[in-house]
């Protein structure tokens, strides 16, 4: 027994040892305790999570005759024939494996027997999902009318795969994935029971790693161990894995947000030179800004991060605008996409830390200017502001509109492509107010954007390219007292100061 794999070694052997899934253990505890055991249930749920170890628990707590509450005894005659896998009366089968129609006739004759020693004969059928057409057509009818001495208890990780007609003659539990705070906990346990030391961020590192998964997370600690000579570390678990650590890709994202490219495509060949996967490292580092997103747009969520690490996702997350983390997002879920068929693995990677480091440069340069301009305005400068009429600071405003016109226009694309046809026969022509007023040949597509989620998009990219403020006011041309020729006369004069 010492040498089994760490995974089997704490395998629950009852229903108190298996940690989450409280809603599932609550029902089939009490079912045991009330003798309103179902014939048929159907366990979904992500892999390593206990759909089988529960199964495995469920089958014995049903028939020992001995049990403690609902809790099997794990001792008698009925027990340990189920533990060790030599019952007659617990057949388990790995559906993967046996999927023809033959194999669930040759199970559906077995179950005419009677039980041997047990009340119920329990049959488990791992990921049922693979089962043939005709294999499940021929469980259908039995499902439909068991026997009463029989149990089916049937385990899937693509429910989407198992026929609705089977799942209509099931009792279905939906598995959770472990949180990494439990995850944690088993693995600290784990570590002690061995009188293995390691270090809380290594602890967190494999609970990140294992994706919510029991059977994961002790497989890595297994291996992990294997290799360490002594204390395990963060950097150790990240070597023998070929992880990428939390600090890492925080590091990297701090890149991306200061606009450092040099920098970023340094950070990328070290981590090449270093051995590392670059498409793990993109798969976690999507991952981290899938947590700044819900940090972001302030989600709950369990990280299971230390406070500090906590901090510094939130002030990463402070740093962005919802629309520029979104853009990022997009540019590394690109690269994700490419790098899997990439001649050159490294390049989608390096393009993508390039391209969202000068959009973070180009917003950051964007508020530096709006911060200078706002410090740079007199309590009489924004009063007079308010008032209608183009002054000079007005006329400024309205020429750096207009000679970034076209870039406004190709932000626009990345937020509402339906839009460019309206607005390239708009012509900005004066500033009143907070108010840039634009002015339409038509009624058609001066209503398009008067729309308020329309206006508010037009804001918003006016902003982030010129780093200035304002509403726009759509006009036609007629209402403002100009036609379309003369309105872009007057803004092509404003750009070169002509106008008093």
């Amino acid at each position: 027994m010492n040498n089994l794999v760490l995974y089997r070694k704490y395998r629950p052997k009852n229903f108190a040892e298996v940690v989450g899934q409280e809603h599932i253990k609550t029902t089939l505890a009490n079912a045991v305790l009330n003798n309103r055991v179902g014939h048929a249930y159907l366990f979904i749920g992500p892999r390593g999570v206990g759909k089988t170890t529960l199964a495995r628990i469920f089958a014995r707590a049903v028939n020992c005759p001995k049990k403690t509450g609902a809790e099997p005894c794990n001792t008698c005659e009925v027990c340990e024939p189920f533990l060790n896998g030599t019952s007659l009366d617990l057949l388990e089968i790995d559906a993967a494996s046996h999927t023809g129609v033959d194999n669930i006739r040759e199970l559906i004759e077995h179950l005419q027997f009677a039980p041997s020693k047990a009340v119920y004969k329990v049959i488990i059928v791992d990921e049922v999902h693979m089962l043939s057409k005709g294999a499940f057509n021929a469980l259908l009818k039995t499902l439909e009318e068991p026997p009463k001495h029989a149990i089916f208890i049937l385990a899937t990780t693509e429910i989407n795969k198992v026929p609705a007609t089977i799942v209509s003659r099931t009792q279905r539990f939906d598995f959770k994935k472990v949180s990494i705070a439990d995850l944690t906990k088993l693995l600290q346990f784990v570590c002690a029971d061995n009188a293995v030391e390691i270090t809380p961020e290594a602890l967190l590192e494999l609970s990140a790693a294992a994706d919510g998964s029991f059977r994961d997370g002790l497989s890595l600690l297994d291996q992990v161990i294997n290799f360490a000579s002594g204390r395990i570390t963060e950097q150790l678990v990240e070597e023998v894995l070929g992880l990428t650590g939390i600090k890492t890709t925080a590091d990297f994202l701090d890149l991306i947000i200061a606009g450092q490219s040099k920098e970023a495509l340094d950070s990328i060949a070290s981590l090449a030179h270093g051995g590392k996967d670059l498409y793990q490292f993109e798969k976690d580092f999507l991952e981290y800004l899938r947590k700044l997103l819900l940090v972001k747009v302030g989600a709950r969520a369990e990280f299971g991060f230390s406070p500090e690490v906590l901090n510094r996702l939130k002030d990463q997350a402070g740093q962005f605008e919802l629309p520029a983390l979104m853009k990022t997002i997009g540019i590394f879920q690109k690269a994700e996409s490419e790098m899997k068929w990439a001649t050159i693995q490294s390049l989608p990677l390096e393009v993508a830390a390039v391209e969202s480091s000068v959009f973070a440069s180009d917003r950051n340069n964007q508020g530096l200017n709006l911060s200078v301009a706002k410090q740079s305005q007199s309590k009489e400068e924004i009063a007079s502001s308010q008032q209608v009429g183009t002054r000079k600071d007005d006329k400024d405003q309205l020429a750096q509109i207009v000679s970034h016109w076209p870039q406004i226009l190709d932000k626009i694309k990345d937020y509402n492509h339906s839009l460019i046809s309206s607005l390239k026969l708009a012509v900005p022509v004066a500033i009143e107010g907070r108010e840039l007023i634009l002015n339409f040949p038509y009624k058609f597509h001066k209503d398009a954007i008067e729309a308020r989620k329309n206006r508010i998009i037009v804001d918003q990219v006016i902003e982030e390219v010129t780093g200035i403020k304002l509403m726009v006011k759509p006009m036609l041309a007629k209402e403002n007292g100009e036609n379309k020729n003369n309105a872009m006369e007057a803004a092509l004069k404003i750009m070169g100061g002509e106008v008093e």
